[in-house]
């Protein structure tokens, strides 16, 4: 997603494959919904249940991609470049794990435990390859934990470790923490939501760049945020202060009744609280 909104905005027309049947099943409808209204307003073309089957070289600086669609029928797209997006593989041929004893996975990756020891009791492992969250800052965490265990500290394990969020660098950006309307329903909670347009902020206005959506979940009982999603300008650095707050286990009144610095994305928090 992250490379289609970037050429799109760089003016190539984009094409996205996704071999699954829902466009971002992992989100609530609502913010996928308005995720995909976004991006197709852009003109990347977002076609689902597309089952790539040959990627073929013309030789003529395009590429001819051929799937099959929804229905079955085969279709080919023409394009100058293709981007395989496919996961990611730990780089670990150069570490000759089999001399030191230290097991992997079927996937590669290094195999830890709750410590983030490996099955040689004086080795750890630390950040992408050890199979953890796929992201910088897990990978700091992560040496917090080992740093700890060496000197004393009392942060020691991954269980101790509490919600954190992660951002997806579209435009607006997106950014998430914590349970979703759909799973926390599902895990039993009696929940409150509330939504709010971006373009309701009058920062966003100020940006030029109104579209989105804000959206969280608090917990009827005790007033404690559950979960929250950003698709809004700066929601890379908004999500952080939901974060203090959760771990905080504070009030969501607290967001809510806060003086924020005006024009500021973060003060659409006084709105999109105020609508619990």
């Amino acid at each position: 997603m992250e490379f289609a909104d970037m050429y799109a905005k760089f003016g190539a027309e984009v094409t996205l494959l996704d071999r699954g049947a829902t466009f971002l099943p992992k989100e609530d409808k609502d913010i996928a919904d308005e995720i995909f209204k976004v991006l197709t307003a852009k003109k990347i073309n977002i076609i689902t249940r597309a089952s790539v089957q040959k990627i073929t070289d013309t030789g003529s600086d395009t590429v001819i991609v051929q799937y099959k669609n929804k229905d079955g029928q085969v279709i080919e797209q023409e394009a100058s470049a293709v981007l395989a997006a496919t996961g990611r593989k730990p780089v670990t041929g150069s570490l000759n794990l089999a001399a030191a004893g230290i097991q992997t996975n079927q996937r590669g990756y290094v195999q830890v435990d709750a410590f983030l020891k490996t099955n040689v009791p004086h080795i750890w492992a630390i950040g992408d390859v050890n199979g953890g969250p796929q992201f910088t800052y897990i990978s700091l965490d992560d040496f917090r934990i080992v740093r700890d265990q060496l000197f004393g500290g009392a942060y020691t394990s991954v269980l101790q470790r509490k919600p954190y969020a992660f951002s997806v660098f579209i435009t607006p950006q997106l950014a998430h923490i914590g349970l979703r309307e759909k799973e926390a329903v599902e895990k039993g909670y009696a929940v409150k939501v509330a939504t709010l347009a971006a373009s309701a902020v009058p920062r966003a206005r100020i940006l030029n760049n109104a579209n989105g959506l804000l959206k969280t979940v608090v917990d009827s009982g005790s007033n404690k945020i559950l979960g929250c999603t950003l698709f809004c300008v700066d929601a890379s650095e908004m999500i952080n202060t939901i974060q203090m707050a959760m771990h905080a286990g504070l009030d969501y009144r607290e967001l809510r009744d806060k003086i924020y610095t005006h024009p500021s994305m973060t003060e659409a928090f006084n709105d999109l609280y105020a609508l619990i």
